[in-house]
């Protein structure tokens, strides 16, 4: 667990675009190691260990323990990278950031505002959502391992959603079309909605069989995944099939 703090970014000759864009110092393969990744970052960003803390281990490990056991599937263990300011923030994503955002993941690692600052920093006024929300970006490191993407981005946020306990309500379940690639303002909210509703009517063997389906080759569009989902549902998804489960 590493804490971070702003140092001015200094051109790199090989890897910083002409315009000195921050978001080059994480162009990084998920393959690369630790070290690597934490030397290269100390080009750009004071990087220090963060104090040893048994709650935050101890989180850590439960939570290790049950995505593993829910995804039947282990990863790497990623990094985590605590931030002292939104500023850090803003660097890290290359631009500037809405309040409401806090944290995120970037090859094989977590960048998440430092709890000590979480509540100051952000519109989460609640310092329990700092926990929710580490856990919700530890499910997506499991997700992008094992579907080598983030699409459909409805079903990697809503199952991150669904896995921290951040519920959900969804006034317009068949929204859920407009965020098969693209975000938007109710992308959790018919996400959480349509995880929550294919683990507990269909299961969750199904549910993993559809997430292990979704390595992106070729291209994953919305025509391929609706085949792959209906080659496990027996129904398409569409907006025909979907209204008639809600119904």
């Amino acid at each position: 667990m590493y804490d971070i703090s702003i140092r001015r970014p200094k051109r790199h000759p090989q890897t910083a675009p002409p315009t000195g864009n921050a978001q080059s110092v994480f162009y990084l393969k998920h393959s690369d190691k630790p070290k690597t990744i934490i030397k290269f970052m100390k080009q750009f960003l004071t990087v220090g260990l963060a104090k040893k803390d048994k709650k935050f281990e101890s989180f850590l490990e439960a939570t290790k323990k049950e995505l593993t056991a829910f995804f039947n599937s282990s990863v790497p263990e990623p990094l985590i990278f605590l931030l002292e300011s939104r500023l850090e923030l803003d660097l890290i994503w290359g631009q500037k950031t809405e309040k409401w955002v806090v944290g995120g993941t970037k090859n094989g690692s977590i960048f998440i505002l430092d709890p000590k600052v979480y509540t100051q920093l952000s519109s989460h006024k609640d310092k329990n959502d700092f926990w929710k929300t580490l856990k919700h970006e530890y499910c997506h490191i499991y997700f992008r391992y094992i579907t080598k993407g983030v699409n459909p981005l409805w079903l990697h946020e809503g199952l991150a959603s669904y896995l921290a306990d951040q519920k959900k309500i969804c006034d317009d379940p068949l929204d859920v079309f407009s965020y098969f690639d693209k975000p938007g303002k109710g992308l959790y909210n018919a996400g959480y909605f349509w995880v929550d509703l294919l683990i507990e009517k269909f299961g969750k063997a199904k549910f993993l069989r559809l997430i292990k389906s979704l390595e992106p080759k070729p291209n994953l569009t919305e025509n391929i995944f609706s085949a792959r989902f209906c080659k496990i549902y027996g129904f398409k998804f569409d907006k025909n099939a979907l209204t008639k489960l809600i119904k």
